[in-house]
């Protein structure tokens, strides 16, 4: 990745429905084509359809994946084998703090300073969230006091509610048909 390189974040929930794997993937690639890097945290729903997405296509070196966890260990067990073949695959993978045997009070900080480092890496930020997107919700808030471009695809569920941001639907279409971008008021 060339320093010039801008980074989104793609995120979302944990229970995501692998029904929108596609979708994840289709706006993973179109991040690729208009010469975007990919940021992701590593985790089970949207990231990993992003990181499936990146290594069925052999685009694995256009994406980094912030992870919590010192190790594959910490990973979950549904994502641990596709992260080490993403490394493998010349994908970027950013070691964290958390070692996996903390009491969950750490694991959460842990997991929660991961989605910050993403954060602060990235250019903007795209998010898939459903009524269990707690993480995504405050990986959005902190993206939204940097003033990151940020697109949202809510998936039945309403939109975050930030105080200075109201929620504009994109009008694109393709891809980004149902997503709405993050417009600052102040």
């Amino acid at each position: 990745m060339s320093i010039a390189t801008r980074s989104i974040g793609i995120i979302g929930s944990r229970t995501l429905s692998f029904t929108l794997s596609r979708k994840v993937g289709a706006i993973t690639q179109d991040l690729i084509i208009r010469k975007y890097h990919i940021a992701t945290g590593g985790a089970i729903g949207a990231d990993q359809f992003v990181i499936e997405y990146l290594l069925q296509k052999g685009l694995s070196e256009h994406c980094t994946v912030y992870s919590a966890w010192q190790n594959y260990a910490g990973f979950p067990v549904k994502v641990r084998a596709m992260m080490r073949q993403f490394k493998q695959y010349k994908g970027h993978l950013l070691w964290g703090e958390v070692g996996g045997n903390e009491p969950q009070h750490l694991v959460k900080m842990g997991l929660l300073l991961r989605n910050h480092r993403l954060v602060e890496a990235c250019y903007g930020l795209v998010a898939f969230i459903d009524d269990h997107s707690r993480g995504s919700i405050f990986t959005i808030k902190n993206a939204a006091k940097k003033r990151l471009t940020i697109v949202v695809f809510p998936h039945e569920c309403n939109l975050p509610d930030i105080s200075f941001v109201k929620w504009a639907p994109l009008r694109c279409g393709g891809h980004w048909e149902n997503a709405f971008k993050a417009v600052y008021l102040k």
